[in-house]
């Protein structure tokens, strides 16, 4: 499948950073498979999605990750970041009328870039546990400081993944820059 996006090539007619260099992404986690290291994360750079042909659920998702990004300004926002913040406020999907399972499923499955992960067991639980003191943490660490760490490494990985992701895509003819 083809995906037009706005504009997607530089002044040098190559591929421009908005595809190659997204403002952030959005990680979910996936089952997990077992081991100590598996393809059990799903990135996928928001601003790349065509919101149009999506289900109110996964556009409810995408909506709520733009503002948590801006707000927070990350550049990797976990689902599970999402979810914690509703917990806070008293609030949850389901009260808000989203069925995030489906929406989830509709993002990590659609026409449009995403990148697997490979994550330890302990990262991906870092990634999917949307508790403030995650259960596989120690007395004494500092709340949100290992999850920061994954954060950065999963970050490291997609600055330096998806600018050669989106580069094959664009040469497969998957995704068609303006022009």
């Amino acid at each position: 499948m083809t995906m037009a996006a706005g504009r997607l090539t530089g002044r040098d007619g190559g591929v421009a950073d908005e595809l190659r260099r997204p403002s952030y992404w959005l990680v979910t986690g996936l089952d997990w498979p077992g081991g100590e290291l598996a393809e059990a994360a799903h990135a996928i750079a928001p601003m790349l999605v065509p919101r149009d042909a999506l289900s109110s659920d996964a556009v409810q998702v995408l909506g709520c990750a733009d503002l948590y990004a801006r707000s927070h300004g990350m550049r990797v926002v976990f689902f599970s970041d999402l979810t914690r913040m509703f917990a806070q406020a008293g609030r949850s999907w389901e009260s808000m009328g989203v069925d995030w399972q489906r929406g989830l499923e509709i993002l990590q499955n659609g026409p449009f870039p995403g990148l697997l992960l490979t994550v330890s067991e302990r990262a991906y639980l870092l990634i999917c546990d949307p508790s403030a003191q995650p259960a596989i943490s120690s007395p004494g660490d500092p709340p949100d400081g290992e999850r920061e760490l994954a954060r950065q490494a999963i970050e490291r990985r997609l600055d330096a993944d998806w600018p050669p992701y989106m580069d094959r895509l664009v040469a497969a003819g998957r995704v068609q820059p303006a022009g």
